[in-house]
């Protein structure tokens, strides 16, 4: 599905999110937010939960229990948090986005080269590929240890690109989070929503490039060999 008229004939690279992306850890995330949040005497909205996905844990903390948190309890907030997750994680059933794995290995094959970047802290993201055994298909990665600004600021999808040799405009960028639709715009990039973790009609509302379920139902312009989607000829400076 397109939901809006793109102008993209063809692109050298693809950038991915993490949660809800590659890995199905959405909810997850939800119950640790929510669990985390009452603990400590904060009742988050449904909204306020969705609005997690895509930003840093520093953001929510202190969207959630005050901007005057300094640096240092958001450090310590921060790691009671992650502790809660990767102890879900551990324990919980997980699996990856489907078709995301047939996927990489189809640009493997055709020799397109792609990069994680995500709002998740290096030894989230680790921990999550490892999980479903993807970790081996993501050598190249910038996360949130990796940049000073989360999303829906672009430096995660601009830094991805970087480290690829790719320029932004030459890239898409597949994500689940309106902030991360909004990186992803920012930089420069095409977009795809992979509806799995906010409705449809939220979705259609940022106008992605395309609005698809999960990677079985890639638009022919997305997959490998295609017009649209091809490996890089030369060098970019």
């Amino acid at each position: 599905m397109s939901p809006s008229t793109s102008n993209i004939t063809s692109f050298d690279a693809v950038l991915f999110d993490l949660d809800g992306v590659v890995i199905d850890t959405t909810e997850l995330h939800y119950r640790v937010w929510e669990d985390f949040a009452r603990e400590r005497g904060y009742v988050p909205t449904r909204e306020e939960l969705l609005a997690t996905n895509g930003r840093r844990a520093g953001e929510t903390l202190r969207a959630w229990f005050g901007q005057e948190l300094d640096d240092e309890q958001v450090a310590a907030l921060t790691e009671d948090r992650e502790m809660a997750f990767h102890r879900l994680l551990d324990h919980e059933p997980v699996s990856a986005v489907p078709g995301v794995g047939a996927y990489l290995m189809s640009l493997k094959q055709a020799g397109v080269p792609w990069a994680l970047g995500t709002s998740a802290l290096a030894q989230n993201a680790e921990r999550a590929l490892e999980r479903v055994g993807l970790e081996h298909l993501f050598p190249v990665r910038v996360t949130s240890t990796d940049v000073l600004q989360g999303k829906p600021d672009p430096e995660v999808y601009l830094k991805a690109a970087a480290a690829l040799g790719v320029p932004p405009h030459a890239c898409v960028v597949f994500e689940d989070a309106v902030v991360g639709l909004r990186a992803a715009r920012a930089a420069g990039a095409a977009c795809v929503a992979v509806a799995t973790s906010f409705p449809r009609e939220v979705l259609v509302r940022e106008r992605p490039d395309w609005l698809v379920k999960d990677f079985r139902d890639l638009p022919q312009a997305l997959r490998p060999g295609s017009h649209g989607l091809t490996a890089p000829t030369a060098p970019h400076p």
